[in-house]
């Protein structure tokens, strides 16, 4: 009988893929001891309630739009789903574990194929990453990082099944489609894997010309990515997004490009050393490097080196990032987990019993997993601990990170009430704060300001922090009723100290006010700025909490 044969694959489909439920458990539990949304993640929550509420995916409604985001497809999806009265900070946490998870469930697929027969040892990769640290929080954090990593494995899991069969080229395309409209990088990743495929019909087959399942894999590519990208360009008026002339645009000053980049090689290692792979990577390489030219494993293996060393270089010449953990580089935190479990797999391949090399394999995945899970969880503890805000060189930790935007909120949620409808201001972060107070304003840093992005100088050597709009720039341009960027928080009405000197919005009239927020935790509950001298008045009378 029909039913009953596919109700046998379907039992024995469920019980092969069980470990991967409970690897998907760990993964949530792991992700949930961070359980936090970061500043950067409510930028983008802002151009989705705008799109949601005046259907306008920009900063400030009324304005000229400026994509100030780099992650399209993850603020469009959160707009529409605010559209049917789904929040942004719940649904990009939930979707975040959703795209892990399936990650998770890629690694296992890919592994099978490679491998070519099914073992425990194919949920080796994705165990190694439920116990991430970096990939736990990530999976947190409420940024696209885990739908652009799952993308970009998609693409993976595609391009080694792509091997003559059209429907596998086909998902290729468009996996990198999606991944370049979710990520900039996305783009890069795709070159990669094209510069891969010719070098690999150069050299493998001794040809140049692509054939049909190739044009396919172009053509799905292009006709997803290419429409959307002429949108953007004639939308938003510029090529790239406004977020790359902050950061990679425009004059700096001298020193300013080796600052950055030593600022990236320290990135770089600080994710080999805490996420092992400084340990587990030439292990890694080695098992791809010495297979033979025609496996799987050599497919695998030449695209993991390309697409690694190529990376690295790229996040060393940007400055890595100013958020800890990772990010940044997540993609290669999956294909170091895919090389890891085959180098596992290798190391048991010449036990010529099949039960012996099996167990070897599962006492030595065992072992390694043991250890690896044991270093991340010390590195969990310690990152996400109450009051570990200490940063790094400039990247700060993801506790810092979650009490950095719950302050935003609070305060943004206590101001709402205090704004009016001309209201314009300048704020340092431009999350939070902008996002619950229902406001217009630019960033200090030019994200969401053109003018800052294509006319200052880069002058920080600090991933997303590149630029710092003048004082007279400011005001001459935005004439703002707030002056956010220019601050204090503190533990009392009086020990105010302020981050900047304040006196030129004092020489242009603008007001000190103070204000008590309860609840504020890093560094006292209130808060100092500035305010125009004409707005004082009004702003004092309508607002809460005001103490000064």
């Amino acid at each position: 009988m029909p039913s009953l044969q596919l109700q046998t694959q379907l039992k024995a489909h469920v019980w092969r893929y069980a470990p991967l439920f409970a690897i998907a458990m760990v993964l949530i539990w792991h992700s949930l001891q961070y359980n936090f949304v970061t500043d950067d993640a409510y930028i983008s929550f802002v151009f989705s309630d705008n799109l949601a509420e005046h259907g306008q995916l920009v900063f400030n409604h009324d304005q000229q739009p400026v994509e100030g985001y780099t992650n399209f497809l993850w603020t469009f999806g959160l707009g529409i789903l605010m559209i049917i009265g789904l929040p942004p900070e719940i649904m990009s946490l939930v979707f975040g574990a959703v795209f892990a998870v399936g990650t998770l469930w890629l690694t296992v697929r890919i592994l099978e194929h490679i491998a070519g027969r099914k073992s425990l040892l194919d949920f080796f990769a994705a165990a190694l990453l439920a116990v991430s640290s970096g990939f736990a929080c990530w999976t947190s954090g409420g940024l696209e990082t885990q739908m652009f990593t799952f993308w970009v494995t998609l693409a993976f899991y595609a391009y080694v099944r792509a091997d003559g069969e059209t429907r596998y080229f086909r998902l290729l395309g468009i996996s990198l489609a999606l991944a370049a409209m979710t990520r900039p990088e996305g783009l890069l990743i795709t070159a990669l894997i094209g510069g891969h495929r010719f070098l690999l019909n150069l050299l493998r087959d001794k040809r140049l010309k692509p054939n049909r399942p190739e044009l396919v894999c172009l053509g799905a590519f292009l006709l997803i990515w290419a429409p959307w990208f002429a949108w953007r360009a004639w939308y938003y008026g510029h090529l790239f997004p406004n977020t790359y002339y902050v950061k990679a645009a425009g004059d700096a000053l001298p020193g300013y490009d080796e600052k950055m980049h030593a600022n990236g090689q320290h990135y770089i290692m600080q994710w080999l050393r805490q996420s092992k792979l400084l340990y587990g990577g030439p292990v890694a390489l080695l098992a791809l490097a010495i297979a033979k030219p025609r496996s799987r494993r050599f497919v695998f293996g030449s695209l993991v080196v390309l697409v690694s060393a190529v990376y690295i270089v790229y996040t060393i010449r940007v400055g890595g990032d100013f958020m800890g953990l990772h990010r940044f580089v997540m993609p290669l935190f999956v294909i170091g987990a895919i090389g890891v479990a085959l180098a596992l797999r290798l190391l048991t391949e010449f036990i010529p019993q099949e039960k012996l090399r099996l167990s070897a394999g599962l006492g030595l995945g065992l072992l390694v997993f043991a250890l690896f899970a044991s270093s991340q969880w010390s590195l969990t503890k310690e990152s996400a601990g109450y009051r570990k805000w200490k940063a790094d060189n400039g990247i700060d930790t993801p506790s810092y990170l979650a009490v950095y935007a719950h302050d935003r909120k609070l305060i943004g949620e206590q101001m709402r009430e205090c704004f009016v409808e001309d209201d314009f201001s300048i704020f340092g972060g431009v999350g939070a704060k902008p996002y619950h107070a229902k406001t217009r304003g630019i960033d200090v840093f030019g994200l969401v300001s053109e003018k800052i992005a294509h006319e200052v100088k880069r002058t920080r050597p600090r991933a997303g922090h590149n630029k710092w709009g003048p004082d007279k720039l400011l005001y001459e341009t935005y004439k703002p009723s707030f002056v956010f960027h220019c601050y204090s928080l503190h533990t009392s009405e009086t020990n105010a100290r302020f981050n900047c000197s304040g006196s030129y919005w004092t020489r242009k009239g603008y007001k000190k006010v103070t204000m008590h927020v309860p609840g504020l935790v890093e560094r006292g509950e209130y808060y100092s700025f500035f305010v125009a001298g004409d707005r004082v008045e009004s702003f004092v009378n309508s607002c809460s909490g005001v103490v000064k």
